[in-house]
């Protein structure tokens, strides 16, 4: 009895199951090779190790130095040792090499204290240890802008540089042997300019008078400097005839205000400094490193990783660009490890000179034209010490994105990965910001990643503080990192199907981008701009967007990306308030627009003339309906060709246009400009004006 009864259970047990699995949708197979990267992300991730030997191997990896050279080969071997194929990609050289040592300095009368100081790059050290006196410039050229200098100041500052000149000259004996206060505060770049860099005033005024002090005897300038954030950035030597010879001192602003007190009140100040700056003889080549893991079935396209390698050397790099790099040279190793064998290949370049304007990744790609249209996407990371918590990817991708990442949903509780669409955006038109804009300017699609952090960039990013210890405290950050940046490189290089470029980035033109909605989900919908065929017209909505200075074509076409101090540090903008309300007729929403920026625009009553071009004949057809307001049609409506002028079409969001309702707030307007024709497009007062007189 008790195994008939037994035997019952089991068959019930047995039918529950197959009833259950024929109700539910079978799961896809999980991939051995995810599940061993997450094994091996979760117990053995070695990306601190990597930033390690980057930062305090080798230190600071600046171009044209020793570490940087040295800490190119070893990556180069290091990739070899993971089984991967791996070479040095020539991007450029300096006509001086530069190395840092070490650097002190302290107060000697009249008390004894120790300085906090860095200098510049590529600017001279002190001649051994070098004891003197303190004196104050009075004359003030460093105070004004030199950096992109308006005339008015190029000019102001020739004169003040003169001043400076002639005080130097009139008591030379004051400034023998003596270290000289000058004025102004430190922007990180060295005293006589950068990089022979033409927009720079330094670059052609200031040598004059650092030659003059020289001639004097002085031992150096001191300069002071903001503690937070300590920028350290380069100078420039142009031959190994023509180097730095006089110390470029950046003093902790307390202490600089100290000491210019104590001499101004007569006091017998003497400074002690011993700074070792050592230049090489050139030229000194620099090199990206390249490494693959090569795909067995499309082994010519790829999935390409980036950070850059290189750094000022005022730092050691550990968070620009190490918590950068790091989390893709160990992607590449758990991919690697995991004995994953991906259809496409997965490559990982560490550019060099990004600090010296993206030279690296603009040379990878120049000599490797081919690989351009190969290039499926391309993954940069440059910013905080973060944790990757989600992405944003075009609804081209969106399925795919959702298998390539569902094994990373609930991995890790603390940071679970979210997906999200997103519109097509500009791409960057020029070079900027971090080195994915290199690849969007050839098209090239990049991802977006979304990250959290709590940490303050602005403290790291260029300054004294850019070293390992800051990044220690985020090491879960970094590891999450890897571990989420192999898994998507890995399944994007394993997709059926390639990842399209449609509906990644916008074509040339002009768009304008408009959220609407209440909540955390407002609707974003993208129109495009018919500036060509209804210009004027296009120019009043664009004046409703962005005020009557619009049409300077800064927004669109800029590169994005977190390359500078304004990068991902973790919280969010509080939101703006509303710049109009929606109205929702029959057949159509209507927007009025009623912020802040429409007092600052002369309103006109256009002539609502049809676009010969562009008619009401769809559903997105964005109009314009009178001087600050715009409609969307729902559907079909030749009748306003009658009343209105169309502008454009919804090219994203088309299905969220059903679900905006009456009283909904307009968010935001932002008008992106993409292509030569669409920045050149101007919409302030004196264009509109003519616009408006050729309309009439």
């Amino acid at each position: 009895m008790k195994k008939r009864v037994l035997v019952l259970l089991v068959g019930l047990v047995i039918l529950a199951a197959t009833f259950a699995n024929s109700q539910t949708p079978a799961r896809a197979p999980e991939d051995p090779v995810v599940k061993k990267i997450i094994e091996l992300g979760t117990n053995d991730n070695q990306v601190m190790r990597w930033n390690d030997y980057a930062s305090n191997r080798f230190g600071s990896r600046e171009t044209g130095t020793n570490a940087f050279t040295d800490g190119a080969e070893w990556a180069v071997w290091q990739f070899k040792q993971f089984g991967l194929e791996a070479y040095l990609d020539e991007a450029g050289e300096m006509p001086v090499g530069f190395n840092r040592g070490p650097w002190f300095g302290k107060m000697t009368k009249p008390t004894e204290k120790s300085l906090f100081f860095g200098t510049p790059s590529y600017t001279a050290g002190t001649k051994g240890v070098q004891r003197g006196a303190v004196v104050v410039l009075k004359a003030d050229p460093f105070s004004i802008p030199g950096r992109n200098a308006t005339p008015e100041n190029y000019e102001k500052k020739r004169v003040a540089v003169e001043a400076a000149i002639a005080e130097v000259n009139a008591n030379k004996a004051a400034f023998k042997d003596a270290w000289v206060l000058i004025a102004g505060d430190n922007t990180g770049f060295a005293r006589d300019g950068r990089r022979n860099t033409a927009d720079y005033a330094e670059t052609k005024l200031m040598p004059p008078l650092t030659q003059a002090l020289i001639e004097a005897g002085a031992l150096g300038t001191i300069q002071s400097s903001k503690t937070e954030p300590f920028r350290i950035m380069d100078g420039f030597a142009e031959s190994w005839d023509k180097l730095p010879i006089l110390p470029d001192i950046k003093l902790a602003e307390n202490q600089y205000k100290e000491i210019k007190a104590l001499a101004e009140k007569g006091e017998k100040i003497e400074l002690e400094f011993d700074i070792r700056n050592w230049f090489k003889m050139g030229p000194v080549k620099y090199h990206s490193i390249v490494a693959t893991l090569r795909g067995w079935q499309y082994p010519d396209q790829y999935i390409v990783l980036g950070g850059h390698f290189d750094c000022f050397s005022g730092g050691t790099g550990g968070i620009d660009d190490g918590s950068g790099f790091a989390p893709g040279f160990e992607a590449l190793r758990l991919i690697a490890a995991s004995g994953a064998r991906p259809k496409r290949s997965i490559m990982m370049i560490l550019f060099a000179a990004e600090e010296s304007g993206l030279v690296g990744s603009q040379a990878w790609l120049k000599h490797h034209p081919e690989l351009q249209p190969r290039i499926l996407m391309m993954i940069n990371r440059d910013g905080s010490p973060s944790a990757i918590t989600g992405a944003s990817v075009p609804e081209t991708w969106y399925a795919d994105f959702q298998k390539i990442t569902a094994p990373l949903v609930s991995l890790n509780p603390k940071w679970p990965f979210k997906l999200e669409r997103s519109l097509p955006r500009a791409h960057a038109t020029t070079p900027g910001g971090t080195d994915s804009s290199s690849f969007e300017m050839v098209g090239v699609p990049t991802l977006n990643f979304r990250t959290q952090s709590d940490y303050n960039y602005n403290h790291a990013w260029h300054t004294l503080f850019d070293t390992y210890s800051e990044l220690v405290p985020y090491t879960e950050h970094q590891k999450e990192s890897a571990l989420v940046t192999a898994v998507v490189a890995y399944g994007a290089a394993n997709l059926d199907r390639d990842l399209p470029r449609e509906g990644v980035y916008l074509a040339d033109g002009l768009y304008a981008e408009l959220t609407l909605g209440a909540g955390d989900a407002p609707k974003r919908i993208t129109t495009s701009l018919d500036f060509v065929n209804a210009p004027l017209q296009t120019a009043n909505f664009v004046r409703i967007a962005e005020g009557k200075t619009g049409g300077a074509g800064a927004r669109g076409g800029m590169p994005g990306g977190p390359g500078g101090p304004g990068g991902p540090r973790g919280g969010q903008q509080p939101a703006a308030p509303p710049i109009g309300t929606i109205d929702v007729r029959s057949g159509r929403i209507e927007g009025v627009v009623t912020s802040e920026i429409q007092k600052s625009v002369a309103i006109p009553r256009l002539p609502l003339t049809p676009n010969a071009k562009l008619l009401h004949d769809a559903e997105g057809v964005l109009g314009v309906s009178g001087p600050n307001a715009f409609y969307i049609t729902l559907s079909k409506d030749t009748g306003l060709d009658k009343t209105g002028t169309a502008l454009g079409k919804t090219i994203a969001g088309l299905d969220l246009l059903a679900k905006v309702k009456k009283g909904d707030p307009i968010r935001s307007i932002r008008i992106v400009r993409v292509g030569q024709a669409a920045r050149d497009f101007k919409t302030d007062d004196e264009a509109f004006k003519k616009l408006l007189d050729a309309g009439k």
